[in-house]
């Protein structure tokens, strides 16, 4: 059977001081389709908007990554997905999960806008059923009103978009100094970059005093460096909030 291009989202499954967080679940998550089915994508983390209404763990952020699945190994995972998550997620939280493939979606645009007002407005979970609906997703919520469905179906548009999102994780190196071509040898990034897009010179050096996190753009994980000196250094968590 023909594996196609599949979304994965989740939102809302955790609580301040619970002993897992969404992206922990998101990661067990593509870990037994990796064991059990096929490869998986990085996880994306996507900022939404922060608001008085909107009520959030911490940061308002829903997770997503992607894979290939036939349709026998679709349904089988909707069934786990479900199940770890009502497992897994806190007694408190209110989570939502979106999974479907990207042949299916009818209006990509109309998705993505979708994805992009969710960092820009307070939308509403009935409207969230309705996109994913007519975009041939399947969208559950339960426990708590389930109103983590916005943030999973935002997740799964912006994903689609290609352009927002850090990737989770940090890496860190051995060495605190390595030049850009080696770093591109490493593979843990599709593309380094300079912030302000000029040229990279792969025979400079790049400074890693703390770690490496990658950035979601043009559907290619991301390493946005900056000058500091006559070194590059790259950015961390603190520099990408815009993402």
């Amino acid at each position: 059977m023909q594996r196609y291009k599949t979304y994965i989202a989740i939102d809302d499954t955790d609580e301040l001081g619970y002993y897992t967080s969404t992206g922990e679940i998101c990661e067990d998550i593509k870990e037994h389709i990796e064991r059990y089915y096929t490869k998986t994508t990085s996880v994306t983390r996507h900022q939404l908007l922060l608001h008085e209404e909107i009520n959030y763990t911490s940061h308002n952020s829903s997770m997503c990554f992607t894979t290939h699945l036939n349709e026998q190994e679709l349904q089988e995972v909707k069934e786990f997905v479900v199940d770890y998550v009502s497992q897994k997620s806190a007694s408190s939280s209110s989570p939502g999960i979106c999974i479907g493939y990207e042949k299916d979606i009818d209006d990509r645009y109309a998705l993505i806008n979708y994805g992009l007002s969710a960092k820009k407005r307070v939308l509403i979970k009935e409207n969230a059923f309705v996109v994913a609906k007519s975009q041939n997703l399947f969208l559950k919520g339960w426990k708590n009103e389930g109103n983590g469905v916005i943030g999973a179906l935002a997740g799964v548009a912006l994903r689609l978009y290609g352009n927002d999102g850090r990737i989770k994780g940090k890496i860190t190196l051995d060495k605190e100094i390595i030049s850009v071509k080696e770093l591109l040898s490493l593979r843990l990034f599709d593309e380094v970059r300079l912030i302000n897009c000029d040229p990279v010179d792969e025979n400079t050096s790049v400074i890693v005093k703390e770690y490496l996190k990658g950035v979601y753009k043009e559907h290619k994980s991301v390493l946005l460096l900056e000058k500091y000196g006559g070194f590059y250094k790259p950015l961390v968590r603190e520099d990408l909030q815009e993402y």
